[in-house]
């Protein structure tokens, strides 16, 4: 498919906007990955993408909306989930194992009994990057830039609530507000992914990249712009294999990102 540099980077094009979508969405996927990497959350964030099918579901029934009712739903099972696993029996990884494949296949057969709902299971869990609408573009990239805003104003905060949050709290620092300020912002995350890229595949860029650029880094705000770097390669070359040769675009988004973080750890092994 013959396609010019200004066609594939315009923002109203068939391929520009579902690209400068995903451009938009890795302003949030990139911070949010790294904080999830440090404080080793990925299992809780897949615990979130993996329930946020219930939120679409629920948003679809009551007519809020889909991205109101994921987000809504990832917010407030975070909010209890932060509060259960402090008061767990069980491990962590047991708690969040469980709930994730629980919701998810409760969300599977309420979308199989629903009769009067005709909902496309396979673009919500790999999602269907070439169909991403305008509405959804303007939704993302607004909701992006704000909460960036947000992660820059409250970087400091963050930070300490990741690396030494009893120290932060004896300094001062609003503990329980940034907390709830990371987990709003990584349920919007989760929740415009999932409209996006998919929500079996949302986890992925936030992982690897992030993994990624923690073998190259030497500081926290250079790990960040490092990982952004890396998605932004990832969703270009991935965006162009679906393009050239056909290939899904989510899924080779991911294993572009995957091929990245093989080379980055082979080069780091011989230098």
């Amino acid at each position: 498919m013959d396609i010019t540099l200004a066609e594939f980077f315009n923002p109203m094009g068939f391929i520009g906007q579902p690209i400068w979508t995903l451009l938009f969405l890795s302003l949030l996927t990139a911070p949010m990955g790294c904080f999830m990497v440090w404080r080793r959350l990925s299992f809780f964030g897949a615990t979130l993408a993996h329930s946020s099918l219930l939120g679409a579901i629920f948003g679809l029934m009551t007519g809020i909306g889909v991205l109101e009712g994921v987000t809504g739903f990832t917010v407030l099972l975070a909010i209890g989930l932060s509060f259960w696993l402090n008061q767990r029996l069980l491990s962590a990884d047991t708690i969040l194992g469980l709930i994730a494949h629980l919701n998810l296949a409760i969300g599977v057969i309420a979308i199989s009994i629903m009769d009067n709902l005709r909902v496309d299971l396979t673009a919500y869990l790999f999602g269907d990057v070439l169909s991403i609408s305008t509405a959804m573009f303007y939704t993302t990239s607004c909701v992006a830039i704000l909460s960036v805003i947000g992660i820059i104003w409250g970087w400091k905060g963050l930070v300490n609530l990741t690396v030494q949050s009893q120290i932060a709290q004896i300094e001062g620092y609003n503990i329980k507000g940034f907390e709830l300020m990371f987990t709003f912002i990584l349920s919007l995350t989760i929740a415009l992914g999932m409209l996006s890229i998919g929500m079996l595949l949302i986890i992925a860029m936030l992982i690897i990249p992030a993994a990624t650029a923690r073998l190259c880094s030497n500081s926290m705000r250079q790990m960040v712009g490092i990982t952004w770097c890396f998605t932004l390669v990832s969703i270009i070359g991935g965006m162009l294999c679906a393009l050239y040769f056909n290939f899904p675009a989510g899924p080779s988004i991911v294993v572009m990102a995957g091929i990245l973080f093989i080379a980055t750890t082979m080069l780091k092994r011989v230098l």
